[in-house]
């Protein structure tokens, strides 16, 4: 399965679980977990996703290998899974921010055994690489994204500067092998916050990044903005095309943001839900060809009611008129349990899958996007997160 360059996005229910095969046979990174228990029936649609990773990840000392392992944040729908996924698999490194795990201080309880076991490992990790004042090596490896003031603590405080990353950075590494011209990541966020009361929903502390086959962000790339909301996307934008990186929102995919949630999309206005046109906008504005919008979610229902959790009927309609190649959800276009899949030749990446032709691209996108309007960007600096 990992035997060419591909991405593939897992149906996993309504949660995230995304598969970057960078080196085929050698290099795979993985953003995302969730496997439950019933994904292990035969008549579920959801797929036993550790089951496929043990099986097709390449071998190192008779043990499957998974060269790096981010967590966008640590809600179930994104880490379940993770404790028997290190019993089963060696991962090589993992990609966190510490900002995750800053809501739950005070009710440590608050977390799921996964994201527990997942904090525990990190930890873990940061001791051993501050204790050797460098690389401690494959399986210790760990990349923080993101700053917070857990850094400045003592277990953190001389954690060395080569595996750190703020907002604006370029990660052209993982676990150690350098992949420079092969494979690329721009870091949108978490962006630093004022105070610890800043830190507010932890959706807004997911890590967000666009990931690039090659090393040219303008040729687009895969956007995944975990599960943030309008305010925050709005941010990225903002603080991307002030500072003059606007290639680093370029997509040829884009995972939808919270499971295809109309909350990036429409925002509640005087008591009206009313569409943000502006990202709209931008989000098209970036779409590099034929791109193509995925919803990593269950079967995107025909109407939604009130307070109904994603995916919502209306974001999908939303991204239908955008995506120049179609909408596709991993419930609804995919095989029986099986992963969207997406080829990468050069700097290209094409869906592999049947061709959606259920989107209203061409004419109906283009009149649409005549009608919306823009809002500008800051007249003020706005930095990328970086500390003070």
């Amino acid at each position: 399965m990992f035997h060419e360059k591909c991405v593939y996005f897992w149906p996993v229910g309504t949660g995230d679980s995304t598969t970057f095969v960078v080196r085929p046979n050698e290099v795979v990174f993985q953003v995302d977990l969730r496997h439950s228990r019933k994904s292990e029936d035969d008549d579920s649609d959801s797929a036993p996703i550790i089951d496929y990773l043990e099986k097709h990840l390449p071998k190192v000392n008779g043990k499957p290998y998974l060269s790096a392992f981010a967590i966008t944040h640590p809600d179930k729908d994104h880490i379940q899974g993770f404790e028997e996924l290190l019993e089963r698999v060696t991962v090589g490194e993992l990609w966190f921010s510490p900002r995750i795990f800053r809501e739950h201080d005070d009710d440590p309880g608050s977390l799921g055994p996964d994201a527990v076991a997942f904090r525990d490992e990190a930890h873990r990790r940061v001791t051993a690489t501050v204790k050797a004042g460098g690389d401690p090596g494959a399986g210790n490896r760990v990349r923080l994204v993101g700053w917070d003031d857990l850094l400045d603590e003592d277990s953190y405080r001389k954690f060395p500067l080569e595996f750190f990353n703020v907002p604006g950075d370029v990660v052209r590494t993982l676990d150690g092998d350098d992949l420079s011209g092969e494979f690329r990541v721009f870091i949108h966020g978490p962006f630093k916050q004022g105070s610890e009361e800043d830190v507010g929903d932890r959706n807004d502390t997911s890590l967000a990044i666009q990931v690039v086959f090659g090393d040219d962000p303008a040729s687009g790339g895969v956007l995944l903005f975990g599960d943030h909301k309008y305010p925050v996307i709005r941010k990225i934008f903002d603080v991307t095309k002030y500072h003059g990186k606007e290639e680093n929102l370029r997509w040829q995919v884009l995972l939808a943001p919270h499971h295809c949630s109309k909350s990036v999309l429409y925002q509640d206005e005087d008591g009206k839900e009313v569409l943000k046109k502006d990202i709209l906008n931008d989000l098209e504005a970036c779409q590099v060809g034929s791109g193509y919008v995925v919803a990593s979610a269950n079967c995107v229902p025909a109407t939604n009611k009130d307070g109904d959790n994603p995916p919502h009927a209306k974001a999908k309609a939303r991204y239908q008129e955008i995506a120049a190649g179609g909408f596709v959800c991993t419930h609804d276009d995919g095989e029986h349990a099986e992963p969207l899949k997406f080829t990468v030749h050069g700097s290209n990446i094409e869906y592999a899958g049947k061709k959606n032709s259920k989107n209203a691209a061409g004419a109906l996108a283009s009149a649409v996007g005549t009608a919306r309007g823009s809002d500008a960007t800051p007249s003020t600096k706005v930095g990328f997160g970086c500390p003070n």
